[in-house]
């Protein structure tokens, strides 16, 4: 897929300000490539298109997990959790997207998971740190982003703070945010 193709669908898919959000997450993800040493255009992609199911109705989300016998724990979440599975299950039936790095980047961006790609490691970091967000903590994330260049550092914490804010409200927990968590807690140093 071309980079105009990926910006037309979610411009076209997305209310302007999630599609703001996206520019600015493909925008920071190529910024971390650069970085990293990571292919750029596929964190581009990935970045732009990672939020493309964010709207879609959750009947019908669980109704794709179902008929393409995706992991049947995604049926216990709503869209929190599912808009990424589902965006790389679109993108990989109807666009034609193939690469695994670019489907791994958008299936994973919310949950994470153990042992993550490269491109999905950015894509998870750069959607948290975009400079537009202003969560608790995330200038000290961007540090570690930009200056420390840890990226399993960053990772890291930003699973353990999603882990902290999940655990306030009394919700679940995806069982991937989990491995997330203690694979990024072992190989973070």
């Amino acid at each position: 897929m071309k980079k105009s193709e990926a910006i037309s669908l979610a411009k076209e898919k997305l209310p302007d300000r999630r599609y703001q959000h996206s520019c600015r997450v493909a925008d920071t993800a190529v910024q971390m490539a650069e970085i990293f040493g990571a292919n750029e255009k596929k964190c581009f992609l990935a970045g732009m298109l990672h939020d493309y199911a964010k709207y879609d109705d959750l009947k019908d989300m669980h109704k794709i997990v179902k008929k393409y016998h995706m992991d049947p724990e995604y049926l216990q979440y709503k869209s929190e959790i599912l808009h990424g599975p589902i965006a790389a299950h679109i993108m990989k039936t109807e666009y034609g997207v193939t690469d695994a790095d670019i489907l791994y980047a958008m299936e994973n961006h919310t949950s994470g998971r153990s042992n993550m790609t490269l491109v999905e490691k950015i894509v998870y970091v750069a959607d948290y740190i975009e400079p537009k967000r202003e969560i608790p903590g995330v200038k000290g994330i961007r540090k570690v982003v930009f200056s420390e260049k840890n990226l399993d550092k960053a990772v890291f914490l930003i699973t353990k703070a999603n882990l902290l804010h999940l655990i306030s409200k009394d919700r679940m927990i995806f069982s991937r945010t989990i491995e997330c968590y203690n694979y990024y807690n072992r190989v973070k140093e």
